[in-house]
């Protein structure tokens, strides 16, 4: 087993991502933010996972735990522990905002061609207090990741607010947000050809192979 890794993950609008090159966000549409698990959502290829923070910017103290097998599942201590399953090359994926150069590589296990599906368990705590002062009570994350075949997501702990499901008081905000997102999409698929050059970039720039910005220091 890799000894664990304690990293200073960027967070970004709530949000932190792990992600792969070329990869695309969830969609995160309002049906889904009224029963997603509050703490992860993951794109259709298992390529992408939003994380949601309790802070707004800044950082946050993530420990990456990487394994051969599947480490006991613990949730003491911990407001919300969700588990998916994400495709990603030994290599590991960039973690932090996707749409700035402020990621941090995580390496898995293996080289990068050697692409699989891992499980990744997504442990948080302090995200309602993450504005605290106290160490104590400030956010943290524990993602835990190992290799297993694709399963569904397991919801282990979800209690924290930030997991809990948006409130819907106005009896029309759903169907306005389900408008709002049908004229998105007429232009989504402009605005995302135009971001894959932007997100290459970033990783390339994160694990210093683009020639043009030298290596990472």
């Amino acid at each position: 087993m890799k000894a664990d890794r304690t990293v200073q993950v960027s967070v970004s609008h709530h949000q932190y991502a792990l992600f792969n090159t070329d990869a695309e966000p969830p969609s995160r549409q309002i049906a889904e933010r009224l029963t997603g698990n509050g703490l992860v959502s993951v794109n259709a290829e298992g390529t992408y996972a939003a994380v949601i923070t309790g802070a707004p910017y800044g950082e946050v103290e993530v420990v990456f735990a990487v394994s051969l097998s599947e480490p006991p599942l613990d949730v003491d201590g911990w407001d919300d522990v969700v588990e998916v399953s994400l495709f990603f090359p030994g290599l590991g994926p960039m973690a932090g905002d996707a749409i700035t150069d402020d990621v941090v590589s995580v390496p898995l296990l293996g080289g990068p061609e050697h692409f699989r599906w891992w499980r990744f368990r997504f442990h948080a705590v302090g995200r309602d207090t993450a504005s605290c002062e106290d160490p104590a009570l400030q956010e943290r994350h524990l993602i835990q990741a190992w290799p297993a075949s694709r399963a569904a997501e397991s919801r282990y702990k979800v209690t924290a607010r930030p997991g809990a499901r948006i409130p819907t008081t106005d009896p029309n905000y759903v169907a306005e947000a389900e408008a709002a997102e049908r004229d998105h999409d007429t232009v989504s698929g402009t605005a995302q050809t135009r971001r894959r050059p932007v997100l290459r970039a970033v990783l390339k720039r994160a694990h210093g192979t683009d020639d043009s910005m030298g290596p990472n220091p």
